[in-house]
């Protein structure tokens, strides 16, 4: 009695082995054994296995050849692939028999699984085109690549500020299911607007943000000077408004050091960006140097004892400095140190030399015995 077997042709997407291109056919397979045991026939022959080999399906297939080997007993051999033309078996010994056949994978992407069976049957005349012995159906499955998505790589930004324009440099890159990364084009280019924010890649499925650069900068009319007496120069402080490529408007303070004062100094000022380096000038005028201010003269100076026990004396000291910019400062303090009392035997000095504001005078405290009492004299010594 013969078997009944369903054909079936499961179609998804996979890799393979041998492949038909429109010009002519590439194979690539490697050894790959997918065994299934059998049961038993009618005629109590074991039958045996099917063996596939994998198939590595290049991109762009059209066709793909399966083979294999069936192990099995009887005396023709028939193996079925649903949807395979072009089915060939050819028997290499005793029990082995090997086959091809050719599948179309032009419309397939991704998986694809194929059933493959295989039986014998008789072909004598009593029992001719009956089945012998079957093996069990198996199931092959083979990749056939497409592409994922096509995207930008490599991408290089270049900026012309004068335009306010951007140039996009970039690969075009085709990733397929198969792991494969396939450049398709190189060194792509694209202007874009400064202004943007975001540009979508022609011919690719990326969308990049648009990088921003400095598009222009200003100066500030005004400018804080800081003048240092040691190198008799000025720091100028100002601020750069910076314009970016975007049109958005920021502030930065700078500072420039060794100004001269009283002149127009010229200022060159560079600002840098990842796209190179933007220098302009700026004028602006130092103040004229601070003149020095100094002590003129003393005025109004008074002196005052105070007793601090029989043999000494502190000495006060009241006066006003008259400065070169006419400003007065008055000043009230003890002078260092105690004097000695003249009618006394004390070891301090009744007489002592004191400096004040580059000024030096002679103090010295005095004592009138018929009036017994004490005063103080001053004389002014500077020049002498």
């Amino acid at each position: 009695m013969g078997k009944i077997f369903s054909r079936k042709l499961v179609s998804i997407v996979v890799a393979g082995l041998l492949l038909f291109s429109a010009g002519g056919a590439v194979v690539s397979a490697k050894s790959k054994e997918g065994k299934k045991q059998t049961n038993r026939t009618e005629q109590n022959h074991r039958t045996d296995v099917i063996t596939y080999n994998e198939v590595t399906v290049p991109r762009y297939a059209k066709e793909v050849r399966l083979t294999g080997t069936v192990v099995i007993d009887g005396p023709q051999l028939v193996v079925s692939i649903p949807g395979s033309k072009n089915m060939t078996v050819t028997k290499v010994r005793d029990k082995v028999w090997t086959y091809e056949a050719v599948v179309d994978v032009s419309s397939i992407k991704g998986d694809a699984v194929y059933e493959i069976s295989a039986y014998t049957v008789f072909v004598d005349k009593r029992n001719a085109g009956k089945v012998h012995s079957s093996a069990r159906t198996v199931s092959q499955k083979i990749h056939v690549p497409f592409i994922t998505s096509t995207v930008a790589e490599n991408t290089k930004w270049e900026y012309n500020r004068s335009i306010n324009q951007f140039t996009l440099t970039y690969d075009i890159v085709e990733n397929w299911s198969n792991g494969e990364k396939v450049n398709i084009a190189k060194s792509r280019s694209y202007t874009v607007r400064g202004v943007d924010n975001y540009v979508a890649v022609p011919g690719t499925a990326t969308t990049l943000s648009v990088p921003t650069a400095n598009q222009d900068f200003t100066f500030s009319p005004e400018a804080t000077w800081k003048y240092d007496a040691t190198t008799k120069r000025y720091s100028a402080t100002f601020n750069i408004l910076i314009t970016d490529s975007k049109g958005n408007v920021r502030k930065e303070a700078v500072t420039i050091n060794g100004l001269m004062p009283g002149q127009v100094n010229e200022i060159s000022y560079p600002l840098t960006d990842r796209y190179g380096t933007v220098t302009k000038k700026a004028y602006y005028t130092a103040p004229a140097a601070p003149v020095d201010v100094v002590v003129d003269r003393l005025q109004n100076l008074t002196f005052t004892l105070v007793q601090q026990n029989k043999n000494q004396f502190k000495v006060a000291a009241s006066y006003q400095l008259v400065h070169s910019d006419g400003r007065i400062e008055a000043k009230i303090h003890y002078l260092d140190g105690n004097f000695g009392n003249p009618a006394s035997k004390s070891k301090n000095s009744s007489s002592r030399n004191w400096e004040v504001a580059g000024f030096v005078y002679k103090i010295t405290v005095n004592y009138d015995a018929k009036n017994k009492i004490y005063y103080v004299t001053y004389e002014d010594v500077s020049k002498k």
